[in-house]
């Protein structure tokens, strides 16, 4: 019966983060690379509002980086302000505070949790159209051992 119980236990956690990652995609309407790893999702997209919005934060191969883009409708392309800050924290953080696109520093999309080693350094942002909402944002953060930190948000309006 152990084993059983295990192998149970073990096929749900898999089929719940399959479709934590599914669901991730189908919120933005993006592909996640299969190297995608410790997504967490805030915001409030699931409620029927006109003002809403989803905060992803990833890690993703830099190999992988490419061909994320290439899916991606880019509309603007900004360096940081700053040259160090906290990918956990929203807001304009270290982009320039006149870009078309950021990741409101509302409550809904906080509480991002660390889950990588190193420290983040801000690559570049992306302003993109959005199939799934009004605009899409995207940081480009890097990290030790050829890895990147994604924040993408999808907001609607």
């Amino acid at each position: 019966m152990k084993p059983f119980l295990l192998l149970l236990v073990a096929l749900l956690a898999v089929t719940i983060t399959a479709c934590n990652q599914v669901g991730d995609e189908s919120d933005h309407k993006i592909v996640f690379p299969a190297s995608a790893k410790n997504i967490q999702n805030r915001g409030d997209s699931n409620r029927v509002q006109p003002d809403r919005g989803i905060a992803t934060l990833l890690e993703i191969d830099r190999k992988d980086l490419d061909a994320f883009e290439t899916q991606l409708k880019i509309t603007g392309r900004r360096k940081p302000a700053k040259d160090q800050g906290d990918p956990t924290e929203n807001g304009w953080n270290v982009w320039p505070q006149d870009a078309k696109t950021h990741v409101p520093a509302d409550k809904v999309y906080s509480g991002f949790k660390k889950t990588w080693n190193g420290v983040p350094v801000p690559e570049e942002m992306l302003s993109c159209q959005s199939t799934a909402g009004d605009w899409l944002h995207v940081e480009v953060w890097g990290l030790p051992e050829e890895k990147v930190l994604l924040k993408v948000y999808t907001d609607w309006n």
